[in-house]
């Protein structure tokens, strides 16, 4: 498989951010509307397993939405893995296959970092190179979103 990896540096401590991830289903909406429309859980009840569609919000290429089925939470190393199931990337950019690792590591008492780590199939070099960019951009904008909200909320 081909794999995208991208860190964003964050002013918040792992804790923080973990904990505004825990809301993120009805937080982003409301901070980033114009990526994301709505999120909502459509089996199971967040555990590994559980099932949720995001719809995008106007500010996306195409809108459209992706299902997401949640692999595995790691609560003690930070870490969350899904798998698109259905639109998202799979849709967008002619990918077969699309897993997602989100890990938060602790940079010091008030900062940290999300490493993300993509593993997909399929898509022509265009379309990789474009899906390479549109989710950097994404999982930038979304963790600098949820940054400002943890701050915010301190």
């Amino acid at each position: 498989m081909t794999k995208l990896e991208h860190e964003v540096e964050l002013e918040v401590s792992v804790a923080a951010i973990w904990g505004a991830l825990k809301d993120q289903n009805t937080i982003l909406p409301k901070l980033i509307p114009h990526a994301i429309a709505s999120i909502d859980v459509v089996e199971g009840e967040g555990a590994p397993g559980s099932t949720r569609i995001v719809k995008f919000g106007s500010g996306a290429p195409d809108g459209g939405h992706v299902k997401e089925k949640l692999v595995s939470i790691d609560v003690e190393n930070h870490t969350i893995v899904s798998e698109e199931v259905e639109g998202g990337h799979l849709a967008q950019f002619g990918f077969t296959k699309w897993v997602q690792t989100l890990k938060l590591i602790s940079t010091g008492e008030n900062t940290s970092k999300l490493h993300f780590f993509a593993e997909y199939e399929g898509g022509s070099e265009e379309s990789i190179a474009k899906s390479n960019e549109f989710t950097k951009q994404g999982v930038t904008g979304t963790f600098k979103a949820l940054e400002q909200h943890a701050k915010s909320s301190a």
